[in-house]
């Protein structure tokens, strides 16, 4: 290999490169974006539909049915999911993976736009929402909290608050929610109407053609033109109140004869709290690529000075702050990187000497800066999985170096000179280190390749690990020459450092018998390492199997059910009861309430509910994060709220990972929704009685009181009433209908009539309502209707435009979701399902089992791509199954590590699995390779396995010693994401250090021959 010749016959432009590199690295440090975790980009979509008044089978009809239609004839489309509620549809969307996100969210959205003409006039919102986590997840949310201020000069101050807002660079989006629309309410006194022969159709018609402004053109005079000003649209309520609705000889009938006109506002769909007083939200989004720490500065400079102009009534007050977690977070994993940068440094200085460990300690800041120069130009941010990323790749980019250092060593001490040594030792090393190095990467690489939520959130761990093992390689054929050649001493080298000869003290006192031992009794050392391995696997149902951890947050999310037909007044009554607990807590930071809708996003996998009237959401901010604290304050709050009577409490943790709708999600599909709804009462029953299993929710389980209008079709159509005027008529009446928009003082109202109500509606207003038959004739509603209760299903679901009802519930123990439903499962089986139904495992399950099938096939891709390495370095095929034989060495002690440690199976710990296996090989290739160099010479085979053995035992050990120290600090930081990965890979390093050792000489006797390695000859 000539490169490193070359890097040193032009060491003043590799030098001036790597400076600019370094300058580049710095760079991208200082300004690359910071966040806790990774933006997720998944094909998700969402389409919310909200039509008040409407029964979920109305809104199955109407609207549900057409839009799922159009949407599954898009391709690429995977999953629709529909959830149907009075006045509420929820679709959500997912298509495949590795799309054009972009396209396809424009593909549903133009699709919908065909259909939208054909859709019901009294939607209210149609939203079409991708899921992008830096457009919905406030990074900072803010509470504008009074408890005498009206709604409307609160909103007026949060628009000023948020003009201010959006001045600032890195801020997407400002967002002011939980504030009640105001609106132009005309109040109609149906009784005056109908005495005066004037009916609905009349007044709408009127107030609608008052409200154009049609221009009436222009004329000229002379020289002058002038425009025509026509009557034109409302400017004030009171010239809505002198509209001339109805004139006869003698008088004239005006709106204010009839009705009532007023600013008001619309009927409450969310009621929030902050610590108990009233507020509305202004939520702040950051712009993908910002940089979250210096915006919250810029953030807390704007507020401080608004607040100074805020009234002694009113108080601006910070519910949610994402930045100083991420500065904690980012803190925390940048000081575990310099302690393993220390531990790491410290074990090569006493092996190697202060010469040789500075070059090899200068690399490692040189290849962590150039791996974050390629990041930050890849579009990736400073989170906490690119810093643990670069936390696991310490350990392993110092081995290049160790190679390099020491054959440039040997090569010394064989009487060359310094330039000679550093060009010739690193020359010869130099193809075995890439080899080394491509089987790290191909065992990383594969990750980045997984396409998942589990997948996009992962994905800039392996990355970030290949930029630095590349950057790290590139050092050592190019940087670590040029040093060398400089800096080792030009004398005499010194002694050998006292741990070096205590070490090969013990390798030719102790571990030289027991390898003899070894080769003597080769099949006794193997049959007790497979019964090692069998006896390891033994844990592993005690160890246990578990997804994506908590998220380690003080933070904590209280959701409210109440039985469906339950008002917004009845679910605020239980949030106030939640409040008066939470007040007793010394822990409790501040907590937020939100009645009907849960509270605006501020975790990127924990999607809030939408307008419900029998759900709420509390979020609840603790002082600290402290385990203990945290998890008895959650269990006393389980105990205290666990008898609260008509209301469901349930508490979720937040946890990293992909969203899900709840750890337990078990599908029923079908065609008729009674037997459905026999189905789910066996299914709740399985759940309820499965330990670990709580907070069961069928939707089926209670049924929903409806109020039902029925029509006497014949008695109708005698009387010339339309149905479609009884219909609408009952909507004006009951819920309010809006007719039109009006624009006074630069602010848009909706037009909106009702009748008066004093406060809430009761059955009696039903006796106040007529309608208006084709003759003009005006007659009591109750004369063509009556009223009948009627029982109905709360909510209906689609699963693929199929009708199903989903069973879901929490667990006690989120580590053991896997082994819940196991004890499930069978039961599901052994039920008798009726013909044309079935089940479907959703939830958390679901997502598991998809990605531990993922991985389980990129470990086989990684281990296929590794063995043609191999095969193509060592032109053999059993050399490479003798490498491999350190894999399931290694996961033996991964097993017993997290066995003795308490950690579940993870899905980081799978990934340790898959990563384990590059790293782990490298000994072996180290071992076999120069085995087969010694025999190449023309040494007795077992000679050269026996000096083999002991020559590389300290190189050996000393890179899986340098593996090692350098994920300790991540590995004994106790959380839960990354503890059950350092922990695999500690394990793993450990035992297939101590094993290869014995068995890779043992099996290399069986297997090879010399006539094996004659080509190395040449």
């Amino acid at each position: 290999m000539k490169l490193p010749q070359l890097a040193i016959k032009n060491h003043l432009f590799v030098l001036t490169t790597i400076a600019l590199a370094v300058f580049l690295g710095i760079r991208s440090f200082n300004t690359m974006p910071r966040s806790e975790d990774p933006f997720l980009n998944l094909p998700n979509y969402t389409v919310v539909v909200v039509y008040p008044g409407a029964s979920p089978e109305d809104m199955e009809e109407l609207i549900v049915d057409p839009i799922e239609e159009v949407i599954g004839e898009i391709d690429d489309v995977t999953e629709i999911k529909t959830e149907i509620a009075d006045g509420l549809a929820v679709i959500k969307v997912e298509v495949e993976f590795g799309v054009n996100y972009d396209d396809s969210y424009d593909d549903i959205v133009s699709e919908i736009d065909k259909i939208r003409p054909t859709l019901p006039d009294g939607i209210i919102q149609l939203d079409i929402d991708q899921f992008k986590p830096e457009d919905r997840v406030a990074v900072h949310q803010f509470a504008l909290v009074s408890k005498t201020v009206a709604y409307n000069i609160l909103n007026d101050i949060a628009e000023d608050f948020k003009d201010e807002l959006e001045t600032i660079d890195d801020i997407k989006k400002v967002e002011i929610e939980a504030n009640p629309e105001e609106e132009i309410r005309i109040t109609l006194d149906f009784q005056k109407m109908s005495n005066l022969d004037i009916n609905l159709d009349m007044v709408i018609n009127i107030l609608q053609s008052n409200n154009l402004n049609i221009p009436g053109g222009n004329i000229k005079a002379g020289n002058i033109g002038f425009n025509i000003k026509t009557s034109g649209n409302y400017e004030s309520l009171e010239e809505i109140r002198n509209t001339a609705i109805f004139s006869t000889e003698n008088q004239i009938v005006y709106l204010r004869n009839i009705a009532e006109v007023n600013f008001d506002y619309e009927e409450s769909r969310w009621i929030a709290r902050h610590n108990g007083k009233k507020a509305i939200y202004i939520n702040v989004t950051q712009k993908r690529g910002g940089n979250i720490i210096k915006l919250a500065e810029e953030i807390n400079k704007t507020t401080t000075a608004f607040k100074q102009n805020l009234p002694n009534t009113i108080s601006l007050e910070t519910a949610f702050e994402q930045a100083p977690a991420v500065a904690l977070r980012i803190n925390d994993f940048i000081l575990n990187l310099v302690q393993g940068i220390l531990l790491v440094g410290l074990i090569i200085l006493i092996f190697l000497g202060w010469r040789s460990s500075l070059i090899i300690m200068v690399v490692i800041p040189l290849s962590i800066l150039i791996a974050l120069t390629v990041l930050d130009l890849s579009g990736y941010a400073l989170q906490q999985i690119s810093i643990a990323a670069l936390v696991i790749a310490l350990g392993l980019l110092v081995d290049n170096g160790i190679v390099v250092i020491e054959n440039i060593l040997r090569f010394r001490r064989d009487g060359f000179s310094l330039m000679e040594a550093a060009a010739k030792g690193t020359s010869e090393v130099g193809y075995a280190i890439i080899s080394s190095t491509l089987t790290t990467i191909l065992s990383f690489a594969p990750l980045a390749l997984l396409e998942s939520g589990p997948g996009e959130f992962l994905r800039t761990l392996p990355l970030t690990v290949i930029f630095v093992l590349l950057a790290s390689l590139v050092l050592a054929l190019t940087f670590t020459p040029i040093i060398a050649s400089r800096l080792l001493k030009k004398g005499k080298e010194k002694k050998t450092p006292l741990v070096t000869k205590k070490l090969n003290g013990f390798v030719e006192k102790h571990y030289s018998r027991l390898l003899n031992f070894a080769l003597k009794k080769g099949t006794l050392v193997v049959l007790v390492s497979f019964g090692f391995l069998i006896a390891s696997a033994a844990l592993f149902p005690s160890i246990g199997i578990s997804f994506f951890p908590t998220a380690d947050k003080p933070m904590l999310l209280i959701d409210v059910k109440h039985p469906y037909s339950s008002n917004i007044d009845h679910t605020d009554k239980t949030l106030r009861y939640i409040e008066s607990v939470l007040d007793t807590s010394g822990y409790v930071k501040n907590y937020t309430v939100n009645a009907g809708h849960g509270n605006p996003q501020v975790y990127y996998n924990r999607i809030p509910e939408e307008y419900k009237t029998y759900h709420g959401e509390v979020l609840v901010n603790f002082k600290e994060w402290n385990p203990k604290k945290f998890y008895a304050t959650l269990q006393s709050l389980r105990e205290r709220f666990a008898s609260y009577p008509d209301a469901q409490i349930s508490f979720r943790e937040l946890k990293n990972g992909a969203p899900f709708a709840a750890p337990i999600e078990i599908l029923l599909i079908g065609e008729e929704i009674d037997t459905l709804k026999s189905i789910a009462y066996e299914v709740e029953r399985i759940l309820k009685q499965t330990e670990g299993v709580m907070d069961v929710d069928n939707p089926l389980s209670v049924a929903k009181t409806d109020m039902s209008i029925e029509i006497n079709r014949d008695k109708a159509a005698l009387l010339n009433v339309p149905l479609i005027t009884i219909d609408q008529t009952v909507r004006a009446s009951l819920n309010g209908l809006t007719i039109d928009n009006l624009q006074i003082d630069k602010d848009n109202y909706p037009l909106v009539i009702r009748m008066p109500f004093s406060e809430k509606q009761v059955l009696e207003d039903f006796d106040r309502v007529f309608v208006t038959s084709s003759t003009g004739a005006t007659l009591p509603l109750k004369q063509v209707a009556s009223l009948r209760f009627k029982q109905n299903y709360a909510t209906l679901n689609h699963f693929n435009t199929n009708l199903n009802t989903a069973v879901t519930a929490n667990v006690s123990d989120p580590d053991k979701t896997k082994d819940y439903m196991e004890a499930i499962i069978p039961k599901l089986d052994a039920y008798k399902w009726p013909k044309g139904y079935r089940y479907y495992l959703g939830g958390e399950y679901e997502s598991q089992s998809e990605s531990f099938g993922d991985l389980g096939l990129l470990l086989g891709i990684a281990l296929i791509l590794i063995f043609a390495v191999l095969v193509l370095q060592f032109r053999s095929v059993t050399q490479p199954l003798i490498i491999f034989s350190a894999i399931p060495l290694a996961f033996s002690g991964s097993f017993i590590a997290l066995f003795l440690t308490g950690w579940s199976f993870s899905f980081f710990a799978f990934v340790g699995f898959i990563s384990l296996q590059g790293i782990v090989v490298n000994n072996s290739i180290i071992l076999v390779d120069y085995t087969n160099q010694l025999i190449s010479e023309g040494m007795e085979k077992m000679e050269a396995i026996k000096l083999a053995a002991k020559t590389r035992f300290t190189p050996i050990v000393l890179t899986s010693l340098t593996t090692i120290l350098g994920l300790m600090p991540l590995t004994f930081s106790g959380t839960t994401l990354w503890s059950p990965l350092g922990w695999t890979l500690i394990g793993g390093m450990i035992s297939s250090t101590i094993l290869t050792l014995l068995v890779v000489p043992i099996l290399y006797k069986w297997l090879t021959k010399n006539k094996t390695n004659k080509h190395l000859k040449k």
